[in-house]
């Protein structure tokens, strides 16, 4: 793979360096909005090109991918446009805010025989892997609980009504789309689509959800998603089943940096020891590895079951959003 990256910021920063370690994959240009800024951020990243027009970058026969990590809004038309133009894709998350949208970009990708794919770290992790791998053990699973909750650095600008994209509904701004799609994906990725949702949340001046809680609700069992920009809390998820827990800690769920199962309360009556756990857990490369080795194994292989398994779970967490969003809940 040799890629050209659209955005810049922490997590351009990451998945840059991901993909300097990640062997068969060479980040070879970026693009902003300016020349100067796309020179910058060039520099910074030792890459040799560097672009101002969009075009130009996409009909650089040298790139055969795009990453696509503009502010959320502009995900659709700018994967839209390097589709278009013959290239393979990674959107950073949230993929689109529709369902639709979603359809028509698998759909041009399918017709110019290239790939697209949702950068989500959470589904690719080992951890995450190991989680699912160990849901027997807890018996009949009754909940789910994922908090994502980190204080936005720009929450302050935010309440002196001073809009950014993270916090502007025109640009799919807001808790759900930015944070908690995170623990969307990490319940959907274990149990699937559930049969129903329901979402409540805080909403600002603007009407964007600056907090907010989606209800996941399966036939026996229901999920709790968690994420907030406006206040913090430590990150974790809880899968309790009547036979024991899964926790996921000392990270988001994004990370999955620690898990380990806990025996349930009936297990340990009688017994001294009230905190005993079993790690399960393993030591993880930096996250963003795991996504660029998937990515290009995909498209090294053509790996068509592995692509459609993560078209179909995009599609779902995309319409579990769209339908977050419709339902415009306040609490």
């Amino acid at each position: 793979m040799k890629v050209g990256t659209i955005g810049s910021g922490v997590i351009v920063d990451r998945m840059i360096e991901a993909m300097k370690i990640t062997q068969g994959i060479e980040v070879c240009a970026v693009y902003s909005r300016t020349l100067l800024r796309a020179q910058e951020f060039a520099q910074k990243h030792h890459i040799s090109k560097y672009y101002d027009d969009l075009d130009k970058m996409l009909n650089d026969d040298d790139l055969d991918t795009i990453y696509v990590a503009s502010p959320n809004g502009l995900h659709y038309s700018q994967s839209k446009q390097a589709l278009l133009a013959g290239k393979h894709v990674i959107c950073e998350k949230p993929f689109v805010p529709t369902v639709q949208e979603a359809i028509d970009l698998f759909t041009i990708a399918k017709e110019k025989k290239v790939y697209i794919f949702e950068a989500i770290t959470t589904i690719h992790l080992p951890n995450y892997k190991i989680t699912a791998s160990h849901l027997k053990d807890l018996g009949d699973i009754k909940m789910i609980q994922c908090n994502f909750s980190q204080y936005s650095s720009r929450y302050e600008k935010y309440k002196a009504f001073e809009v950014t994209n993270v916090f502007d509904p025109a640009f799919s701004g807001g808790s759900l789309m930015d944070i908690n799609v995170y623990c969307i994906h990490f319940v959907v990725g274990l149990f699937g689509k559930p049969d129903s949702v329901q979402y409540v949340c805080n909403r600002g001046f603007n009407g964007v959800d600056t907090s907010g809680t989606a209800l996941l609700f399966y036939t026996d069992k229901f999920a709790i998603c968690t994420g907030a920009k406006d206040s913090s809390s430590p990150n974790h998820v809880y899968i309790q089943g009547d036979q024991g827990t899964i926790r996921v800690y000392g990270s988001s769920c994004g990370v999955c940096a620690h898990v380990e199962v806990l025996p349930t309360k009936g297990d340990m009556i009688g017994k001294k020891d009230t905190s005993s756990s079993r790690d399960i857990g393993v030591d993880q490369k930096p996250h963003m590895i795991y996504e660029c080795e998937d990515f290009l194994s995909i498209v090294q292989n053509h790996d068509s079951p592995a692509y459609e398994k993560l078209c179909q779970q995009t599609l779902d967490v995309v319409s579990i959003l769209e339908e977050c969003q419709k339902q415009n809940t306040m609490v």
